[in-house]
């Protein structure tokens, strides 16, 4: 079976389609259709090469291969009652939309709603699901509490959440200035200290311990 590729080409339409040159003109008409957005009964075709125009395609009971049909070429589409309502598959607000009743999409378990159900999340969490992890998660780190991160020293000045982040975080005050900060980010303050002094890390990070304060000057009143 021969087959010739052409643009297709209409007012509100343009592709590239592959027909066989055995297919009457009738049929091509009722293919076209839902491409172009034309009636099969309205559609004017015609052949044209090079943005000249070869032939008109006029015989419905002829084959397409019956024209001097060649690859590429382009077949224009335009309707014979141009007044008449077309569809513009560009403008997606004539296109008829499907719409599932929403029983019919409740009882669907491929479905977002299906997943959340599963999951209890949204609007189907429990109330003690519903809460976030930071406000259920505990700590067993309290403020004034002596403590090391890594290898620096320094004492609990704050627990709880921030709005710098979400989740649970420990601000510290150091020993020595290690730290990021005075106890506040981004304008919200959350603790006092001395600049470069404070910082905050997550909770896991946190060591809490009788740990003496450090005194740069200890190794040398140790000397003598």
């Amino acid at each position: 079976m021969s087959i010739v590729t052409l643009f297709v080409e209409s007012e509100n339409a343009s592709s590239e389609r592959r027909f066989p040159k055995s297919l009457k003109l009738d049929e091509l008409k009722a293919r076209l259709e839902p491409i172009v957005g034309i009636a099969a009964s309205s559609q004017n075709l015609t052949l044209q090469h090079q943005s000249q125009e070869v032939c008109a395609l006029t015989d419905d009971t002829k084959m397409l291969g019956y024209y001097p049909v060649q690859d590429y070429m382009t077949l224009r589409v335009t309707s014979l009652h141009p007044s008449g309502p077309t569809l513009n598959f560009n403008d997606e607000s004539q296109v008829e939309k499907y719409v599932m009743p929403d029983e019919d999409y409740d009882k669907r378990n491929d479905t977002v709603r299906a997943f959340k159900r599963r999951h209890n999340m949204g609007r189907f969490a429990d109330a003690k699901s519903a809460m976030s992890i930071d406000e259920t998660e505990e700590v067993d780190v309290k403020v004034g509490q002596r403590c090391k991160v890594g290898e620096r020293r320094g004492t609990v000045r704050y627990v709880g959440n921030t709005k710098f982040k979400q989740g649970m975080w420990v601000g510290i005050e150091y020993d020595e200035p290690m730290g990021k900060n005075d106890g506040s980010v981004d304008g919200e303050r959350y603790f006092e200290c001395r600049p470069e002094y404070g910082s905050f890390v997550k909770p896991e990070a946190v060591v809490v311990g009788e740990f003496e304060e450090d005194d740069p000057f200890k190794s040398d009143e140790e000397e003598m």
